[in-house]
């Protein structure tokens, strides 16, 4: 009988209680998980792009030369990599036998060592693996953030997130490690939603450290969480307080910044690129992705009655406008999917849209060459794929390329910008149900 009862205990914990009760519910996400798995693997041995091999490259560096301040900017992420590879070094032969590839500083050498290898299905597998898991404890823990004692509405989160394409791509085609910032983060919201104010912002902050992104929805949670006028000042320092114990760290025991490094870094300069010049001058511009992300801020402020639904939509709203307004990478669009999928189930239509994102974004790729196209799928046939005429060069036959994908560009900006729209629409519809739930 206690075998029975703590099994019901580990089940309802993991799959939420309102599932775990209802047979049907259960056989449901069992069949999701299950097909969701399945495409997963089809994936996961046959493609990935650069930036995988460089990460492991950096882990490799730790583990075999003791080089722990190599990645100073992403130093967190880059140890969890390096404890990763440590363990299935010591499992796996295979890996050991990449060890010279993985040391290899020529980088054009080793990406060709690396696809030419005889068992690259068998370590790209094993390196993804670590993703696989952290998507995997995302995709259960979302289940958490909304409808309460709605199973269906809940099956219906887990159906977005496993069989969401952008998840897919980022991680088993592209093979991108921000999975592991965007769990810290969910933690981060699971917490604030509990009320957890200060574990919340210090998970977040840890979020931040992994990677930078939570900076983002930092304001967001704070104003939610904040309580008393103390909170005001905690609740912020303890958001960057990650960032401010490893610049300490790093200045005492490798003698550099890690913040100033990142401020120079083209990926914050991403923020302030589109600009607005008012007058001629290095000193009469504005920042758009700035203003619009104050306006965002002051607009949440001014929300008297501040739901947790509220708060993932404005989460959402912040992403979809650092996407549709700024340059962005690929991989950067995992941190917005998160929100939307709890939003697609209020609003449906808001989910083709998405899909709409996801095809202009196939086209998008075009902007960063053979590196994230073609080459893409060089473990396969890594001397047909090298060889194979890029997309760039047959466009340009016809059309200038630069023009073709800014059109596209144009486009998925456009779409970004109506999902705000749609979404803040959504936020009158919750605050219409909270009051009329009152008023009963």
């Amino acid at each position: 009988m206690r075998v029975k009862t703590f099994f019901n205990r580990v089940g309802s914990f993991i799959v939420t209680k309102e599932i775990f009760k209802d047979k049907k519910s259960l056989r449901t996400l069992y069949k999701y998980f299950l097909v969701g798995l399945l495409v997963r693997f089809i994936f996961i041995p046959f493609f990935f792009e650069r930036d995988l091999l460089s990460t492991y490259q950096r882990a490799a560096e730790t583990i075999y030369t003791g080089n722990l301040g190599l990645d100073n900017l992403q130093f967190l992420t880059n140890m969890i990599h390096s404890a990763y590879l440590f363990i299935i070094k010591s499992i796996f032969p295979a890996i050991n036998q990449m060890s010279n590839i993985l040391l290899e500083k020529d980088t054009w050498i080793s990406w060709l060592s690396f696809n030419s290898s005889y068992n690259i299905f068998t370590v790209l597998t094993l390196f993804k693996i670590l993703y696989l898991i952290f998507d995997i404890v995302c995709m259960f823990l979302i289940l958490r953030f909304s409808f309460d004692n709605e199973p269906e509405k809940k099956l219906r989160v887990f159906k977005f997130w496993i069989f969401n394409p952008i998840i897919i791509f980022v991680l088993y085609i592209f093979a991108r490690h921000d999975i592991i910032g965007v769990f810290a983060t969910l933690i981060a919201l699971m917490l604030a939603k509990k009320d957890r104010k200060y574990w919340a912002i210090l998970t977040l902050a840890l979020g931040i450290v992994l990677r930078f992104f939570p900076i983002l929805i930092l304001p967001l949670i704070v104003v939610y969480l904040v309580r008393t006028k103390k909170d005001y000042i905690l609740l912020p320092l303890a958001g960057v307080s990650g960032l401010a114990v490893v610049e300490i760290l790093f200045r005492l025991y490798f003698g550099k910044s890690v913040i100033l490094p990142l401020l120079r870094t083209q990926h914050f300069e991403y923020l302030l690129s589109p600009r607005l010049d008012l007058v001629a001058g290095s000193h009469g511009g504005i920042f758009i992705f700035i203003a619009v992300y104050i306006f965002i801020i002051l607009s949440f402020i001014h929300i008297k009655k501040k739901s947790f639904d509220i708060l993932l939509n404005y989460c959402a709203i912040t992403y979809l406008a650092f996407l549709g307004i700024c340059f962005f990478h690929p991989q950067y669009m995992i941190w917005v999917v998160p929100f939307l999928i709890i939003i697609f189930v209020r609003r449906r239509s808001l989910l083709y849209y998405h899909w709409i994102q996801f095809v202009l974004l196939m086209i998008l790729l075009i902007y960063w060459g053979d590196l994230v196209t073609k080459y893409v799928f060089a473990p396969i046939d890594h001397k047909y794929f090298v060889y194979l005429t890029g997309i760039i060069p047959i466009i340009e036959r016809f059309y200038d390329s630069a023009k073709f994908v800014n059109i596209f560009r144009s486009i998925f900006t456009g779409v970004s910008l109506w999902m705000i729209y749609l979404i803040y629409k959504d936020n009158k519809k919750i605050l219409a149900g909270e009051l009329k739930n009152r008023g009963n």
